[in-house]
């Protein structure tokens, strides 16, 4: 058969953010790998817009990390992810087989987590370094949410409620971060 005869499988664009664009079949990975190993729950269309969400925010927070040169990932630490992810399937045969039923080789998958990894310590280093939670903050917290931690004094609980509050903090200014790169980006979602 002549080569101009062939019929491709074409993917379809589900989004672009700028100049990279995210495919149907890498938005039904991801859901597909959120389901498998993720928590459990929502309907299928929830978990596909939130999915979606989640990889435009990281390709935007990838762009911005390589632009800003701070942060690396290392082979190995790439390597232990897909470890961690391989284990959590409780066989390679099922990891292989997974990989295999969404057409999806482990290099994409190395790939991906190393981008999650890259978003990870971007973030700790841009927006985590930053974010302070003052002894004031957290006595006010306790003696606010006092019914939570009855029988226990402040000393036992401090370091538990400056990690809440560190927490809630860090994604506060995640959030503004990231609202900042989309109002900048070129963000474009096709309908399925």
């Amino acid at each position: 058969m002549p080569a101009s005869s062939r019929a491709e499988p074409v993917d379809h664009i589900a989004a672009t953010v700028n100049y990279d664009v995210i495919t149907a079949s890498e938005l039904a990975f991801t859901v597909a790998l959120n389901e498998r190993i993720g928590k459990p729950g929502g309907d299928r269309k929830t978990l596909e817009s939130e999915t979606l969400d989640g990889i435009i925010t990281r390709l935007l927070l990838v762009e911005e990390a390589r632009r800003l040169r701070f942060v690396e990932v290392s082979d190995q630490e790439i390597d232990a992810e897909v470890e961690t992810v391989r284990k959590r399937f409780g066989s390679d045969a099922a990891f292989n087989d997974f990989l295999r039923t969404q057409d999806v080789t482990q290099q994409d998958l190395a790939r991906m987590l190393g981008e999650q990894l890259l978003v990870q310590k971007f973030i700790e280093k841009k927006v985590g370094l930053f974010v302070r939670v003052t002894r004031e903050e957290a006595e006010s917290f306790y003696h606010d949410h006092s019914a939570q931690f009855q029988g226990k004094d402040f000393p036992d609980v401090q370091k538990d409620i400056i990690a809440l509050l560190t927490d809630r903090k860090v994604d506060r200014e995640l959030g503004q971060y990231v609202a900042e790169l989309r109002n900048r980006a070129d963000v474009r979602i096709n309908p399925a």
